[in-house]
Order: C-alpha cells, then structure tokens, then sequence
C-alpha cells in the first residue's frame, strides 16, 4: 500500500471511490465542497500500481479554533476488511497531532472508531448540532477533553 497526501489530479478517482463506497454522491459533493472552500486540513489516498482505493479527510473546524473533524473514510468494497481504513485513520491522526491540531471530532459508529480512541464521555460537554449518539471526540491538546464548548462545522455540511 503505497498512502500518500491527495494531489489535485486525483480528484475524479476520489470522487468515483467515495460515490462507490458511499452509495451515492453525497460525500463526494460534500469533500469537493469544503475542498473548494479552502476548509480541508488533510486528505490522503492509498493506492497501488493502478488505483486509488482507499481515501481519508479532515476539515477544520469554524469553532473551537484550532479543531478538526474527520470526513469522510472510505475504502473501495472490492478492499474492505484489509485494514486500509484503520491505516488510514492511523495515520491522519499521527499526522494531525504532528500538525497540531488540538482535537478530532467524529460522525459515525461507536463501535467502530472507539478503537482509535474517539469516545462520548470526552464530547459529552458539547454543543453539537448532530446526533449526540454517533458524534465523538479524539483529544489532543490538554483540557479539550470534557471541554465545554460549541461545535461548528464549515459550510458545506449544511447541505447534508
């Protein structure tokens, strides 16, 4: 696996990956979006001789400044359960504690991005305007844990 930062002719393959593993176009509209807007801190593909297969994104934040949030993950069906998504989740937190930012925070299964350490308990102070069920957050910068604050997200999640 060969995982790289994302480069602006890769844009189609992400969008057709993304359209894939999604079902849909949503998320693809959605990073193209906040690509557009400038609001992206990170996006990273994994590939191999002929492919991209696997993507990851972060935006930062309008509030807390200095906060990030992954969206969105996605592996092609065709690579599903070979760890492409937990290296890719892996890596883009390694790379977001280096860039500084101060937390991550999350939309998706519990069951799933625990084990990266994202949890409730560290959001439960959170003025969020999702699902409190499915958001959670990752510190990283001390006292963003428990931390009591609102949550804003760029523009473009308003079209979701």
């Amino acid at each position: 696996m060969n995982l790289r930062p994302f480069a602006p002719q890769d844009a189609t393959a992400v969008s057709v990956l993304l359209n894939t593993a999604f079902d849909g176009s949503s998320e693809s509209q959605l990073v193209a979006s906040l690509r557009e807007a400038g609001d992206m801190a990170l996006e990273l593909v994994a590939e191999d001789e002929t492919s991209i297969y696997g993507y990851i994104a972060f935006c930062r934040l309008r509030e807390p400044e200095g906060w990030w949030s992954l969206s969105p993950v996605a592996v092609s069906p065709r690579r599903q359960n070979e760890r492409i998504g937990s290296d890719l989740i892996n890596y883009g937190l390694d790379f977001a504690r280096q860039a500084g930012a101060r937390a991550i925070t999350v939309l998706g299964s519990p069951d799933y991005y625990r084990r990266f350490g994202f949890n409730h308990k560290a959001a439960e102070n959170l003025t969020i305007p999702y699902a409190r069920d499915y958001f959670m957050l990752y510190p990283i910068a001390p006292g963003t844990a428990g931390a009591a604050a609102t949550v804003s997200y760029p523009q473009a999640f308003s079209a979701l």
